[in-house]
């Protein structure tokens, strides 16, 4: 019984005589779709209005969820985003199912280590985390269109080729054959993953005019190589030089000519230096070497810095004896350099103070009259005769 009729009781167990109070009308919404079809807003009658009951048919235009409506089913499924492509989805009916631990070990061994074997990871995820009848085997040789066979399958990713995922012992049925795809195009995107990481890296470390390490590459990882050389007890020498009167020359030749110069320096010291020393470009004209030795020398008279004196001077008489040409010409006069040495840890134990001594010896050079390379102490002392080369005096030019 409805709240409206209790007034009515109430005056009925009063006066029995009393006739019933009639209901309240409801009043019925009108029908939206035939307001929308312009018809008349009148007084309205039963044949003007329609009550809408959840569990019977909706009004036209207005499809419930009980309706049933193929239409508005299919325009919900096209609204509806489609799941993303990941290492779970399905590649010909087969589903790559890797647990989230082991795809974190492929991110977390990115993170940690540019250098880290990734791919060779990868693959051993795939051995260890799904079933196989055999072997799986990576190689890196790229496999042309159509080359690979059923228990081979192309590793790709857009247009890069990255060779192939081979299953030893073949393929023995279908479902391993669509689970073997999947996992190559699995692996296809991480070896592309592996490889912008790795670009974007050499980007960030790069200087970009001289394709030497940046300043911001040498203050990251010099610190850490001193590190390693306080735990496993091995030298460290920097190296820090720049052009003598190079303002001159760019003054003189241009900019384009400047960045010529740089260039070549670069190249040349590529070609005096060891490929595990760290070369970079730290200012404008402003260079820094590393040199590291973590292996006992070859010959008694190859000890650190000893050895590393010897290099520094050999791509000083390189640049002295280099003919210079730019895009405009060659350079009237020639080119020198003037560095400081200074060695961990002997002169210093921290980068902050290896790189106060060496700029000090640096500015002694200059005051030698350039075009020399000087070696602080007292580790090494700089009058030692054995130490000093006979062309490491400053040149009469």
């Amino acid at each position: 019984m409805s709240k409206f009729d209790e007034p009515s009781l109430k005056e009925q167990a009063v006066n029995p005589a009393a006739p019933p109070r009639a209901k309240r009308a409801v009043h019925a919404r009108p029908d939206k779709a035939a307001l929308a079809n312009g018809a008349p807003n009148a007084i309205a009658s039963t044949t003007g209005f329609r009550f809408q009951n959840k569990r019977g048919p909706s009004a036209p235009g207005h499809p419930s969820r009980d309706s049933g409506s193929t239409a508005a089913k299919e325009a919900s499924a096209k609204m509806r985003p489609s799941p993303p492509a990941g290492p779970t989805a399905a590649v010909g009916g087969a589903s790559l199912k890797l647990p989230a631990t082991a795809q974190m070990q492929i991110v977390n061994a990115l993170l940690q280590d540019p250098e880290a074997p990734v791919a060779a990871l990868a693959v051993e995820l795939l051995q260890s985390n799904l079933r196989w009848p055999g072997r799986l085997r990576l190689d890196p040789q790229p496999v042309a269109q159509g080359a690979a066979s059923d228990s081979q399958a192309r590793l790709t990713y857009g247009d890069e080729n990255f060779g192939s995922l081979t299953l030893e012992g073949g393929v023995r049925s279908p479902r391993t054959a669509e689970q073997l795809q999947a996992a190559a195009a699995w692996l296809g995107a991480i070896l592309a993953l592996v490889e912008r990481h790795a670009k974007l890296r050499r980007q960030a470390d790069t200087d970009e005019l001289s394709g030497a390490f940046n300043r911001r590459y040498f203050m990251e990882k010099t610190p850490q190589l001193l590190e390693k050389a306080r735990r496993e007890r091995f030298c460290v020498t920097l190296l820090i030089f720049d052009i003598d009167n190079f303002k001159q020359y760019n003054d003189q030749f241009g900019h384009a000519a400047g960045d010529a110069i740089i260039r070549e320096v670069i190249g040349l010291l590529r070609h005096c230096t060891r490929a595990k020393d760290m070369v970079a470009r730290i200012g404008g004209d402003e260079f820094a070497v590393v040199f590291w030795d973590n292996q006992k020398p070859r010959s008694p008279d190859s000890e650190h810095p000893r050895s590393v004196l010897a290099i520094a001077q050999r791509f000083r008489r390189a640049v002295a004896d280099h003919p210079w040409n730019t895009d405009g010409g060659p350079i009237a006069g020639r080119l020198s350099i003037s560095g400081g040495l200074a060695t961990f840890p002997w002169d210093a134990q921290d980068l902050h103070r290896l790189l106060e001594v060496a700029d000090g010896e640096l500015i002694r050079a200059k005051d030698m009259g350039k075009n020399a390379i000087v070696l602080a102490g007292p580790g090494v002392p700089i009058d030692d005769p054995t130490l000093q080369d006979p062309q490491s005096r400053p040149s009469a030019d």
